[in-house]
């Protein structure tokens, strides 16, 4: 099935979501908007998308509450959603892996201590401190653009 085709499909299907084309594949749940990037025709990332939406995912005050929600969202895709529209993602796997490794990646480069490279705790929502050294950094939001670690 193409993108194109899924795509009349999940907006028959998710009338109460806006589905729209952009860079990337993203959902944004104040606008109950679902970004389709028109680059990279990918079913999957789209499937992955609308279950973040209907898992209800919103915003997440710890850095790790986001690699659970990416997670339930691919699983979700999975298990429900890709079997549903008939989409195979035997061939898709490596983007779901390389898409939880991205995240993975991300998590480790927030939590590793500027100073010594030890793995921190994430204090608040933008700040991780080190057991090994008792340094504090804040990190940037960085899910799209470089990581930024500031040593307090």
């Amino acid at each position: 099935m193409s993108i194109d085709e899924l795509l009349l499909l999940v907006r028959r299907d998710f009338p109460n979501y806006t589905i729209t084309t952009g860079d990337d594949f993203s959902w944004t749940p104040a606008a109950k908007t679902i970004t389709v990037d028109t680059k990279h025709h990918s079913p999957a990332q789209l499937l992955h998308e609308i279950a973040h939406a209907e898992l209800g995912h919103q915003t997440f005050s710890r850095d790790i509450q986001l690699i659970e929600m990416e997670r339930e969202a691919w699983e979700y895709c999975t298990k429900v959603l890709a079997p549903r529209y008939g989409v195979s993602l035997t061939m898709d796997d490596n983007v779901v892996q390389d898409s939880l490794d991205s995240y993975r990646s991300w998590l480790t480069s927030r939590s590793s201590c500027p100073h010594c490279g030890a793995i921190g705790l994430q204090k608040a929502k933008d700040t991780y401190s080190c057991m090994h050294c008792h340094v504090q950094w804040q990190v940037n939001e960085a899910r799209t653009c470089r990581l930024i670690r500031t040593i307090k």
